[in-house]
């Protein structure tokens, strides 16, 4: 159904479009499902007296399929708080009632640890194999302590997950793929770098710069966004965070004027060091725009957008003849079509707005950073 809301009628006028649908892909977990990798954040004390194993959490956790329907998902990092009253206390955490393949031990060694604190402190970090796994499957948490009378208590648990980094050379993070098309009759041209770019939510116990390169296929050149993740903190399992390639100039790699076809792109990833653990809950490629140019009016017609906010402030704005203002509906201003300002990631944003110029007038479309575009559609009549 057209956006605009009455019929086009009369001699010589036609109805165009311009459209980038869901040209942002999400390698990882599948974006259309709202899929959170921090699949435990449990603050909910318990407590047991029982000197031999004993559950006091469970927890049943799916794997999700990425964007192309295939399972990518092969980690999960748990951490456990808790304490004793006196005593010694001992914690293991089981998938599916067995021991798990512990690819990491952080705190404690392999699924189990021991601990004597008397105040609250993490007793359990451990990043856990999901590799032949069931889904869904169930984490348990089993605790006990070594002197009758005493109690062991369990206080935060927290668990993310994600694909699973552990080599120093680049490694595929999923196969080639090809986005929907792009599809533009109004001829629109591209006079600000545009190409791939990559976000990526991602936890890491990491002492080098971890690397996720991502080669935009879009033309014969190619071009490349890189994301470089530094070790200055080891992530929480509940503190992820999100690291994107900094600026939109991904090698100059412009759309040609009235493209319509897609692009496709190859996105690999390493850790610096043998050793090293990142755990990438969410991974992003996306077509992005800085900004385009329509062609010279007259244009009368509508735009309709929704959008994620990464952080910061996001705006969208209509520029005619690069002059900046307050629109009012005329040519010779501009109009904001969405902005907002937020501090962490904000999902579900929507704007739209009218454009309305004559034949003697440059509109262009311009676009702020740190965003995930999900729609956009421009229709105008001719």
């Amino acid at each position: 159904m057209s956006l605009l809301l009455a019929p086009v009628q009369g001699v010589g006028l036609k109805l165009k479009r311009y459209r980038i649908y869901n040209q942002q892909v999400d390698l990882i977990n599948n974006t259309a499902g709202g899929v959170n990798p921090l699949v435990i954040n449990d603050t909910t004390v318990v407590n047991t007296t029982a000197t031999a194993y004993t559950q006091v959490k469970s927890y049943n956790i799916n794997i999700p399929v990425n964007d192309f329907g295939r399972t990518v998902v092969n980690a999960v990092r748990v951490q456990i708080y808790g304490y004793i009253s006196a005593g010694t206390g001992y914690v293991e955490v089981l998938i599916n009632g067995s021991a798990p393949t512990v690819i990491k031990s952080i705190v404690g060694s392999g699924n189990s640890n021991n601990f004597t604190n008397t105040s609250s402190a993490l007793i359990f970090d451990g990043i856990i194999s999901l590799l032949g796994v069931s889904n869904p499957y169930t984490i348990s948490i089993e605790i006990y302590n070594s002197t009758a009378g005493n109690t062991t208590y369990i206080t935060n648990v927290y668990g993310y997950q994600g694909l699973v980094i552990t080599s120093t050379t680049p490694v595929t993070i999923d196969q080639q793929e090809t986005t929907n098309p792009i599809l533009d009759e109004i001829g629109v041209s591209y006079n600000n770098v545009s190409g791939l770019r990559i976000y990526v939510h991602a936890v890491r116990y990491t002492t080098a710069d971890a690397t996720i390169n991502g080669t935009d296929n879009f033309t014969s050149s190619g071009a490349s966004a890189t994301i470089t993740i530094s070790p200055a903190n080891d992530n929480l399992a509940n503190g992820g965070q999100w690291f994107l390639n900094a600026g939109d100039n991904n090698g100059n790699d412009n759309i040609p004027s009235g493209y319509n076809g897609s692009f496709s792109y190859t996105v690999v990833a390493n850790v610096g060091a043998s050793g090293d653990v990142l755990i990438i809950g969410s991974l992003r490629a996306i077509f992005m725009l800085s900004r385009i140019s329509f062609p010279k009016g007259p244009h009368i017609g509508y735009l309709i957008t929704s959008l994620d906010i990464i952080s910061g402030s996001m705006n969208i704005g209509l520029v005619v003849s690069n002059i900046t203002g307050t629109w009012t509906g005329y040519h010779g201003q501009e109009e904001i079509i969405y902005s907002n300002s937020v501090s962490s990631y904000t999902s579900n944003q929507y704007g739209e707005g009218w454009l309305i110029i004559d034949e003697s007038v440059n509109l262009a479309l311009s676009f702020t950073n740190s965003f995930i575009l999900w729609h956009l559609l421009i229709e105008v009549i001719e």
